[in-house]
């Protein structure tokens, strides 16, 4: 059904008219800056106008063209109403061939068929079409498939959410999973250098996935994610699922599921607070330690690597295995348990840490299985994952701050000298603690200190103590340690380099 109740005839005549306005503002401007210039000389001095802005246009009938904040009215609206009216043909023009293409039986979500955009063009939709059909059967020849491949990615890529949101609407599931099946199988083995150029490299075809979905509407996520399993990250290999309970925490976890949560993704609009995280239910504390300390040393950084996308998806900087930084985009559905409550990592009242731990769940790539969690041997638990939540659980210290800031961490003397010079330079450092008998943890550690997990250095007090924050968050108590206790409970120091 075509998008009724807009007159586009009479809307475009309106973006005439701004046009022809802001044709015209510069001559009004000069008009003006010539009465108010002859009213002040008749006035003998005296001031020909009190309004702040058109103090500027006596004797200067040019003052829009200040370079440095000088723009006054009306001459400075000339600009913005080409601009306005620019963008109100561009909208005519998008609506108008959404319609078209409606009648022509293919689906547009409402909100892309009103963006500011290029119209769309069907051209574009039905080439895409035939090229990812054109898989099927295929004998790509000796130099493998990936020049085809990256002509339908190219093609995708090119295309605006409406022609995206089109091309959803027709492609045949089936012809979408095998290209995205043939893509993931990457391969440049052959006996001469052309053959075997087999898929798409992987931060390509990751950067390409972002692309796609940070376009599509909301009704065609489920057919990208079941198409492209790195879209979504599982759940069902955490330790948590596997045994309905969080071994560190002691906390039952029932019916997790993904959801949309109610929260913001900033409680303060672009404002990160380091005290709000808590890890939540998944054994990732060796990330989340390194994304609080990286928050609390610069809370800029982190907050201006997550934004937020018209269609409601989410933007997170990140930097895969080998150092190449990427904007990973997911879907705002995040794991919760049978009662609504996030399983994730998450904040006071936001959402922007369990954005960042779903984006490192998909580009975490250093699981190789066998990490101590008290499962050790078995394959249900101990195997090699990537690209879902039980990939990022049980791994070593150092493994997370390159996924964070980018750079490799640097090995501290495990002695609070060291610690303290690193953390008084401004540096996020964070600890492990070593396999301890319960018997043996001081009282006043209790329900907060705990063995095989990750603190984060919070501060040092006057009397020399070191103050460690638990990742946990959710009211765990800080671990104050002497300097004896240190060396004796916590190990393997880690400074993150991370820009100031």
């Amino acid at each position: 059904m075509p998008f009724a109740g807009f007159d586009i005839p009479k809307i475009r005549s309106l973006g005439g008219n701004l046009k022809t306005l802001g044709d015209n503002a510069g001559k009004l401007h000069s008009d003006i800056s010539t009465v108010l210039t002859q009213a002040q000389s008749l006035l003998g001095g005296k001031p020909a106008t009190t309004s702040p802005a058109l103090e500027p246009l006596v004797g200067n009938p040019f003052s829009f063209f200040w370079p440095f904040g000088g723009s006054t009215l009306p001459g400075a609206l000339g600009p913005e109403l080409h601009d306005m009216s620019d963008s109100i043909t561009r909208r005519c023009d998008q609506l108008e061939k959404c319609n078209e293409l409606l009648a022509k039986g293919y689906a547009i979500d409402p909100a892309l068929a009103f963006a500011d955009e290029n119209a769309p063009d069907e051209k574009k939709i039905t080439d895409a079409l035939a090229d990812i059909a054109a898989l099927d059967g295929k004998d790509f020849g000796d130099d493998g498939n990936r020049d085809d491949l990256d002509k339908i990615k190219d093609e995708l890529n090119a295309l605006t959410p409406a022609e995206l949101d089109a091309f959803l609407a027709k492609v045949p599931a089936e012809d979408l999973r095998r290209y995205g099946d043939l893509a993931k199988k990457t391969d440049d083995s052959g006996m001469w250098w052309w053959e075997s150029h087999d898929g798409i490299p992987d931060g390509e075809f990751r950067d390409h996935l972002s692309t796609l979905l940070k376009k599509a509407g909301p009704s065609h996520w489920a057919k990208l994610e079941a198409a492209f399993p790195g879209i979504q990250p599982g759940f069902d290999t955490t330790d948590a699922w596997l045994q309905g309970y969080n071994s560190q925490l002691n906390e039952g976890v029932k019916g997790m599921h993904y959801g949309m949560p109610t929260e913001p993704l900033f409680a303060t609009p672009g404002k990160v607070d380091a005290s709000s995280i808590s890890q939540g239910q998944f054994a990732d504390c060796w990330y989340i330690a390194s994304l609080t300390a990286t928050a609390q040393a610069n809370p800029k950084f982190i907050a201006e690597g997550i934004k937020q996308n018209p269609n409601g998806t989410v933007d997170v900087r990140i930097w895969d295995k080998d150092g190449n930084q990427h904007w990973v985009t997911v879907t705002p559905d995040l794991p919760m348990d049978q009662n609504g409550n996030l399983v994730s990592a998450h904040g006071t009242g936001e959402t922007w840490p369990a954005y960042y731990e779903k984006a490192f769940a998909l580009m975490y790539g250093g699981d190789k299985g066998g990490t101590p969690d008290n499962h050790q041997g078995d394959k249900l638990y101990d195997r090699a994952e990537k690209g879902d939540y039980g990939a990022t659980e049980w791994d070593n210290t150092n493994m997370a701050p390159p996924y964070v800031t980018g750079h490799d961490s640097k090995s501290l003397d495990n002695n609070l000298d060291a610690i303290k010079k690193s953390f008084e330079a401004h540096h996020p450092v964070i600890v492990a603690t070593g396999s301890v008998d319960p018997k043996d943890v001081p009282n006043e550690w209790k329900g907060s200190f705990v063995s095989r997990h990750v603190f984060y250095v919070k501060g040092f007090t006057p009397d020399g103590k070191i103050i460690l924050g638990n990742p946990w968050g959710g009211g765990a108590a800080d671990v104050e340690a002497t300097p004896d206790q240190y060396e004796k409970y916590f190990n393997t120091p880690q400074e993150l380099q991370v820009a100031r």
